[in-house]
């Protein structure tokens, strides 16, 4: 197993780091999210025989976030509903994907955080680290409050006049990333990073304690059965999925995109 980034070249990827956590499962370190995949990352599982691949759960899958988030109509990959969280995946033989997949949130986005739940030592947007959307003529960025009781801060920005007669010239040329950082210096004095990496902090102070991860991991497991507040959790059940050497999760670009993986299931041999 292993977890890629996107180089600034937007072609070539390196190596990152992998997160885990007790409650939402795999992701990777220092993207937008700190504990999730983004779509700058690739987490890639490799089998050591073919397997055949029946369900996979995957976790922090949320639809509605257009009210907090302002990303409404930021949302456009094909046969995904708008206003939701997609998942990517890639199944793999040999060396080659073989086929890709795209799967989608299916509760709403609970105003309290199930990681909440199961600890206070959790926060809301707790590993947020940036949220850009650049819509039209304007873009927006979510500044964490920091505080549990406060609403995050959305901040609006026009991009300024563009002769919409010029458009026609960059149809059906591919999207490519650009720095931001001329126009993130135009919101002075807003801290976009307050709360980056509390949540990964907390996971990280019981990292080397068994006993201690194993009592969050009972608690989440007790609070799923015995509270009504979803962990965005959605299983996938895979069609022809036989013969795998591997799977390659991934956020798509045009979509909200993070999210975690929470377990892999193989059939077993009387299928």
């Amino acid at each position: 197993m292993r977890a890629t980034r996107m180089n600034d070249d937007g072609e070539t990827w390196s190596q990152a780091t992998i997160y885990w956590d007790p409650i939402d499962g795999l992701g990777i370190q220092d993207g937008a999210q700190n504990d999730e995949i983004d779509f700058e990352e690739r987490l890639e599982v490799r089998f050591a025989s073919p397997q055949t691949v029946e369900t996979i759960w995957y976790s922090d899958l949320f639809h509605t976030e257009d009210r907090r988030y302002g990303s409404y109509l930021t949302d456009r990959v094909e046969n995904e509903p708008v206003d939701a969280e997609i998942a990517g995946l890639g199944l793999v033989v040999g060396d080659q994907e073989i086929r890709k997949e795209t799967f989608s949130a299916e509760d709403r986005l609970p105003w309290a955080s199930f990681n909440q739940e199961v600890s206070l030592n959790f926060k809301e947007n707790g590993d947020l680290r940036r949220r850009v959307i650049i819509q039209d003529e304007s873009i927006t960025v979510l500044a964490p409050s920091g505080t549990s009781t406060e609403l995050d801060i959305l901040l609006e920005n026009p991009i300024g006049t563009i002769d919409k007669d010029k458009r026609s010239i960059f149809e059906g040329v591919e999207t490519v990333e650009i720095d931001l950082t001329p126009i993130l210096a135009e919101f002075h004095g807003t801290n976009l990073f307050a709360v980056g990496t509390s949540n990964f902090d907390a996971v990280e102070r019981i990292a080397d304690n068994d006993q201690a991860l194993n009592n969050l991991r009972q608690v989440a497991e007790r609070k799923r059965t015995s509270v009504d507040m979803s962990n965005g959790e959605v299983r996938t059940e895979l069609i022809d999925a036989a013969g795998l050497d591997g799977l390659t999760f991934f956020a798509p670009f045009d979509a909200s995109n993070d999210f975690s993986v929470a377990g892999i299931i193989f059939a077993t041999e009387e299928g």
